[in-house]
C-alpha cells in the first residue's frame, strides 16, 4: 500500500510540476504592453488555472503524513513555487518597475548609492537600497529589476521558509510545515494599506521579521545548542546569529526593530517573572532574551536618534495622543464614506483584505487560550503570546492617536507570529479530526481549509480592482516619458499632474536626495486641482504649466473611480482647449503645456 501511495504522490508532484512550468511559460508569453489596471485580470488565465492545479497537487503530497521525507521536501518546493510564483508575478510579466508611490523614490536613493552621491549612513534606513545595488550589480540588471528581485523574490522566499520552520520548533508533527507554508502562503502581514507587496522597508522589514522570530525560538527551545526543545547547553553562535539579526532590523527599518524589541521584550519579561516567581516551570529554563534584546535596543538608540524624522515621529505621536485629533477611528471613517462613493463597502473589503488573516488570529487566539490553562504544556506558545503583549499595547496607542493608517504597519508585524500560531491551531484541528474520522478524514478536511484560506490571501496579495486599488504598474512608457519631459523642460515652467505632481518620477530620475535637497524641482507636488480640471479653466487657475496625464491615471480615475474626482470629460477638455498643447507624447504618457500669456 505505501509504495503505491508512493507512486501516486510522484505523479501527482509530476503533474504539479508540469502546471507550475505551464503557468510560468504562459505568463512570461504574455508580457505587459501596456498600464495593466489588475495584474490578476491582465495575466492569462490558463496561468491562473496552472497554479491552482500546482497548489493542489503540492499541498495534498505534502500533507500526507507516510510519505518518504524526499517526497515530502519536493511536495513543500512545489507550494513555496506557486506562492512565490504569484508574489512574482510582475516580474515573470516583465513589469519595467512595479510600485507606483514610495518605491520610485526608493529607487532613486539606491541610484544614488550606486553612483557614489550619497552615503548609505545618511539613510535613515538603507537596507533594501543597498540590498538593491548589491543584487542589481551582481545580477547585472537595471536598479528597478534588481529592486524587484530582491522585493518580489528574495524577501517572501524568507518569510515562506521561516514562518514553517517556527511551527515545526512549536509543533512536533509530520504534517506541521506543509500547514505553515500555506498558512504562510496566504502572506496575512500585507495589508495593502499599509503593508505592500512593493519597495517599502517597513513592509520587507515585517515579513523579514519571520527570520528573527525563528532564531529567537529556536534559541529559547536550545535548538542551536544540539537539543530538541529546552536544554542547559550553550551556543555562542545562535546567540550571535539572533544578535545580528536583530541589530540588522535596525537599517532594514528602526520603527519595525523597535516592534521586534518590543516582542522580545515581552518574552524576556516572561521567562523574568518566571523564574523569580516560578522556578520549577518550564519557561524558567529557556535560555534568556535579555542580553539580545538589550542589544538590539541599543543599537535602535545608536543609530536612529540621529535624524529628525525619528524625533519628529514621536512628537507626533504624544501630539496626537494629548491634542485630541483624529483617531484611528476617524480615519476608517473617511475611507469608508470614500469607499462607498465608488461602489463598494467597508465590510467587503475587509473580507477581502482581511478574511484570511482573522481566521488566522482567531485561530491563534483559541491556541492562547488553551496554553495559557494548560500553561506547562506549551511554554514556547506562552513566550510568543507574552511578545505579543508590548507590541499590542503599541498597536492600541498609535491607533488612538493622529497618525494615519500607521496602525495598519503595527498590524502587520503581529500577523507574522499569529500566522506561526494560527498554523498551530491548525495542526491541532487536524490532528482531533484525524482521531474522530480517521486520518483520511483529518487530511481531507485540513487539504480542504488551507486550500480555501490560502488562495483567498493571494488573490488579494497584489493591489486591484477586486479591492477597490489600482495597481502599482509602472510601464517603461511612463519612465521614459517623464525621463525625457525632464530632460527637455524649459527650466522655469512648473509641472502638475493628476492627484500630485512629478514627484516620484523627478526622485526616480534624479536621485531622491538630490530631488528633495538640492533640485527645487517646478511643480514637485502640484496637483491639477478636481474642480479646474472638470471646468477646463487650465490658463485662468494656473497660467503657465506642464500638465502631465498618463494612461494609468486616466484608467484609474475613470474605470476604476468612475470620474470620482477626475472625469472623462476632463481628459477629452485637454486636447480641445485653446492655449493647451500637447508636446510629448508616448503610448503611456501625454505632455501638455498650458500657454499662460494666451490668457492674459
Amino acid at each position: 500500500m505505501s509504495e503505491l501511495r508512493a507512486r501516486w504522490s510522484k505523479a501527482g508532484l509530476l503533474v504539479g510540476y508540469s502546471a507550475l512550468a505551464l503557468a510560468v511559460v504562459a505568463a512570461r508569453r504574455a508580457p505587459a504592453a501596456s498600464y495593466e489596471l489588475s495584474l490578476y485580470d491582465a495575466t492569462p488565465t490558463v496561468t491562473w488555472l496552472a497554479l491552482g492545479v500546482a497548489l493542489v497537487a503540492g499541498a495534498a503530497v505534502a500533507l500526507t503524513r507516510d510519505r518518504t521525507r524526499y517526497l515530502h521536501v519536493v511536495a513543500l518546493a512545489l507550494v513555496g513555487a506557486v506562492a512565490i510564483a504569484v508574489y512574482a508575478m510582475p516580474v515573470i510579466r516583465g513589469y519595467a518597475f512595479y510600485g507606483a508611490g514610495d518605491s520610485l523614490s526608493h529607487v532613486g536613493w539606491a541610484r544614488e548609492i550606486a553612483g557614489d552621491t550619497l552615503e548609505p549612513t545618511a539613510l535613515l534606513y538603507p537596507g533594501i537600497h543597498t540590498l538593491t545595488v548589491i543584487v542589481a550589480r551582481v545580477a547585472d540588471v537595471p536598479l528597478a529589476l534588481g529592486n524587484l528581485y530582491v522585493v518580489l523574490v528574495a524577501v517572501p522566499l524568507v518569510f515562506l521558509l521561516f514562518v514553517p520552520a517556527t511551527l515545526r520548533l512549536l509543533v512536533d508533527r509530520p504534517g506541521a510545515p506543509a500547514v505553515g507554508l500555506l498558512a504562510a502562503a496566504t502572506f496575512a502581514p500585507i495589508n495593502n494599506i499599509a503593508v505592500h507587496p512593493i519597495a517599502h522597508p517597513a513592509s520587507q522589514t515585517i515579513l523579514l521579521f519571520a527570520f528573527v522570530l525563528y532564531l529567537a525560538v529556536a534559541y529559547v527551545a536550545g535548538v542551536f545548542g544540539g537539543r530538541s526543545y529546552f536544554g542547559t547547553k550553550r551556543s555562542l553562535g545562535g546567540g550571535i546569529l539572533l544578535a545580528l539579526a536583530g541589530s540588522a532590523l535596525v537599517f532594514l527599518h528602526p520603527q519595525q526593530a523597535l516592534n521586534a524589541v518590543a516582542f522580545l521584550g515581552g518574552m524576556t519579561a516572561l521567562q523574568l517573572g518566571a523564574r523569580r516567581w516560578r522556578p520549577a516551570h518550564p519557561i524558567a529554563a529557556t535560555r534568556s532574551l535579555l542580553p539580545h534584546t538589550v542589544l538590539v535596543l541599543a543599537v535602535f538608540f545608536l543609530w536612529a536618534p540621529r535624524f529628525d524624522r525619528v524625533r519628529g515621529a514621536v512628537v507626533v505621536t504624544f501630539e496626537g495622543l494629548l491634542g485630541g485629533s483624529a483617531t484611528g477611528a476617524a480615519v476608517v471613517s473617511s475611507k469608508s464614506t470614500s469607499l462607498t462613493s465608488v461602489g463598494g463597502s467597508l465590510l467587503e473589503v475587509f473580507l477581502k483584505l482581511f478574511g484570511a488573516a482573522t481566521v488566522l488570529s482567531l485561530l491563534a487566539a483559541i491556541v492562547f487560550l488553551v496554553a495559557i490553562r494548560r500553561h506547562r504544556r506549551r511554554p514556547l506558545v506562552l513566550l510568543l503570546a507574552a511578545g505579543l503583549v508590548p507590541v499590542t499595547g503599541v498597536f492600541l496607542v498609535v491607533f488612538a492617536a493622529s497618525m494615519g493608517d500607521m496602525y495598519f504597519r503595527y498590524h502587520g508585524f503581529l500577523m507574522v507570529p499569529v500566522t506561526v500560531v494560527g498554523a498551530v491551531g491548525l495542526v491541532t484541528i487536524w490532528d482531533r479530526l484525524a482521531r474522530v474520522g480517521g486520518e483520511r478524514a483529518g487530511i481531507a478536511i485540513a487539504l480542504a481549509a488551507l486550500l480555501v484560506l490560502a488562495p483567498s490571501g493571494l488573490v488579494a496579495l497584489h493591489a486591484s480592482p477586486y479591492v477597490y486599488q489600482p495597481t502599482q504598474h509602472v510601464t517603461a512608457a511612463q519612465l521614459d516619458g517623464h525621463g525625457g519631459a525632464f530632460e527637455h523642460r524649459a527650466p522655469t515652467v512648473e509641472f502638475a499632474g493628476i492627484r500630485g505632481g512629478p514627484a516620484r518620477y523627478v526622485d526616480y530620475h534624479y536621485g531622491t536626495e538630490q530631488a528633495r535637497e538640492e533640485l527645487a524641482f517646478p511643480g514637485y507636488e502640484s496637483g491639477i486641482p478636481p474642480s479646474v480640471f472638470a471646468a477646463g479653466n487650465y490658463t485662468d487657475a494656473l497660467g503657465e504649466r506642464y500638465l502631465v496625464t498618463t494612461e494609468a491615471s486616466h484608467r484609474q480615475e475613470v474605470e476604476l473611480y468612475d470620474g470620482f474626482r477626475y472625469g472623462e470629460r476632463g481628459f477629452e477638455t485637454l486636447e480641445r482647449t485653446p492655449g493647451v498643447d500637447r508636446v510629448r507624447a508616448n503610448d503611456g504618457f501625454r505632455l501638455y503645456y498650458v500657454d499662460g500669456g494666451e490668457a492674459s
